[in-house]
């Protein structure tokens, strides 16, 4: 087999193992480089190390403003929640894109192709590798990007550089959609979904309190995740029953709002939040909760959930998921069958979809059985194979 230098070019990349910071890139990345093929990564700083090495891929962060301190669009709240704060860091989508192409040209001038994730802000660099060193490049669309280029009139943009790519790729049937409704051709696009490490996330057996049913979430603390509505729906619950308790692990922008919320409602015996917690802590805690819900919306700048990881990783463990159905939610979750579908903000219905789960255990080990089925089709073994035989095409 021919084995090739892949650059990578992306706007979120983790720092160590545990960091959840454009974690499902690395994974990607990480089985290609398995593979035996050599993978060089270019992403924004983001106030750690400038080069390292993180399981056989190489890894370098650039500065894109000076003095550096003030460095704050590629922040771990995603560049989308973070560019609202303010017209210093709106500034910094300028530099941002400068600094992209100068560094992408001088870092990955000798790959052999270029993988760009989120084409906006992202793809710049790889149009100009291509145009100048001839270095073709394929990009994955997970969404955000026909969003921000919807927000900021660059609809053109986005479709000049994914046009000019090899192949475009949308992880989600949903972001397809989102693809063709700007024009862009159905037929250029192959979907390929996100992927979950089920050599890690699997069934474990842990202890477990037996009088308590816990429900558990994950993700950003950022409005589209949904979490407010969640938080509101175990108030629903208690009037019904007391064993339930929820923790959400996760940080973020609204995570002083969501702790307000639970002591305004007086939760703060059934609901906590958890800070980043490392890979081992979150299987446990996979393991040891009774359903995982994900209870994304459309918010109020119309952004909505690409696909879900949190969802796959928990269904690896043989876990009962729950969703909304927004997004590309709608392409891990069979309703009944591989998980609950929820209504999005409906409180209510989240609520009696719960208790409907407490009550019925046959019902959640049907659901359990099929998640770890379906979960095994979204191993990274299998999605990077699709990715590498793109690459050598």
């Amino acid at each position: 087999m021919v084995n090739i230098r892949i650059g990578v070019i992306t706007s979120a990349y983790p720092e160590f193992e545990d960091d959840p910071h454009g974690i499902f890139v690395h994974r990607l990345m990480r089985e290609v480089a398995k593979d035996g093929h050599e993978v060089q990564v270019l992403a924004p700083h983001t106030g750690g190390k400038s080069k390292y090495e993180m399981d056989g891929v190489q890894v370098e962060k650039f500065h894109y403003f000076y003095p550096k301190r003030f460095e704050k669009l590629a922040g771990r709240s995603g560049m989308i929640d973070n560019v609202k704060e303010g017209w210093l860091i709106k500034f910094q989508v300028l530099t941002f894109l400068f600094f992209n192409v100068v560094y992408s040209m001088m870092r990955l001038r000798d790959v052999d192709v270029v993988h760009v994730h989120w084409a906006i802000p992202n793809g710049l660099g790889a149009y100009f590798l291509k145009k100048v060193f001839k270095i073709p490049y394929i990009c994955t669309v997970y969404g955000e990007e026909v969003y921000l280029a919807g927000l900021y009139r660059m609809k053109f943009a986005l479709r000049g550089l994914i046009n000019g790519s090899s192949k475009p790729i949308a992880i989600s049937k949903a972001t397809l959609e989102k693809c063709v409704d700007i024009g862009l051709k159905r037929e250029e696009f192959e979907i390929i979904p996100f992927g979950v490490d089920t050599d890690f996330f699997r069934h474990i057996e842990v202890p477990k309190d037996a009088n308590v049913f816990q429900i558990l979430s994950v993700g950003y603390l950022i409005e589209r995740k949904g979490h407010e509505y969640l938080i509101k729906a175990v108030k629903e619950i208690l009037k019904d029953r007391d064993d339930v308790r929820l923790k959400i692990v996760g940080s973020g922008p609204l995570e002083e709002k969501l702790k307000k919320l639970i002591t305004d409602l007086d939760l703060e015996d059934y609901v906590e939040i958890l800070k980043n917690v490392s890979d081992e802590e979150l299987l446990v805690l996979y393991n040891s909760s009774d359903v995982f819900v994900l209870p994304s919306i459309v918010d109020s700048q119309g952004n909505t959930e690409g696909l879900g990881v949190v969802l796959l990783e928990a269904m690896a463990c043989g876990l009962p998921v729950m969703g909304s159905n927004v997004g590309g939610i709608l392409d891990i979750i069979n309703d009944r069958k591989t998980g609950m579908l929820i209504q999005e903000k409906d409180v209510n219905m989240i609520a009696s979809m719960i208790l409907e789960l407490i009550d019925d255990e046959p019902l959640r080990s049907k659901i359990s059985v099929s998640c770890s089925i379906i979960a095994k089709q979204f191993s990274w073994k299998i999605i990077s194979k699709s990715y590498i035989q793109i690459y050598l095409s």
